[in-house]
């Protein structure tokens, strides 16, 4: 019976460590000209492009900080403006806000121009007619023209479709950087009676 030791088993490692190289020669010889070589080659040409490409940033950033300055401004902002990017749930916090906020104002005091984009867009969402676009950077809401629901013909036949030149007249709101500019600019002075 063969008993555990650490004599043993340091004599084992430095063994396979010795051996490992014969291993990994017969492995190289048994997989050259096959698919796994190609697969290994790639992979092993990708991480010293990507280490290049890391070398050659850290030289750049040295020789132009303000260029560098720059990029990296650029990019933290794209980035915070993708992560602030508001969503549909957040136009109709936004709108449900502004109609209770207008609520608490006498009718004869409104600002009609708040009342007739609240009624409007109230209108909107019982008929199920508002979209929403997600670009990344910033989102759009819009006003479709049937529901989703809807099943006619009118609304599946591509040559009665909206054309895309016209989109803009659809658009209802506008989302960045966690506002929604328009309901905010209709509602700007939604208690002064012009």
């Amino acid at each position: 019976m063969w008993k555990f030791s650490r004599n043993n088993y340091s004599n084992s490692i430095i063994i396979n460590t010795y051996q490992w190289k014969d291993v990994s020669l017969k492995f190289n010889n048994k997989i050259k000209g096959t698919f796994i070589e190609k697969w290994f080659n790639y992979w092993k040409l990708l991480a010293r492009d990507y280490k290049d490409v890391g070398v050659n940033l850290k030289m750049e950033v040295r020789q132009k900080p303000l260029k560098a300055a720059t990029y990296f401004t650029g990019i933290s902002f794209l980035s915070y403006c993708v992560t602030s990017n508001p969503d549909l749930r957040s136009f109709k916090s936004k709108y449900i806000e502004s109609a209770n906020e207008l609520a608490l104002v006498n009718p004869s005091l409104t600002n009609p121009t708040s009342v007739t984009h609240l009624k409007y867009i109230e209108k909107c969402f019982n008929a199920n007619l508002i979209r929403y676009i997600n670009l990344g950077v910033f989102s759009i809401v819009w006003v479709d023209e049937f529901s989703k629901d809807c099943d006619t013909y009118e609304c599946k036949c591509s040559y009665l479709q909206v054309p895309y030149r016209h989109f803009g007249t659809r658009i209802l709101d506008v989302g960045f950087l966690n506002t929604w500019w328009v309901i905010s600019r209709r509602m700007l002075d939604y208690d002064v009676n012009e």
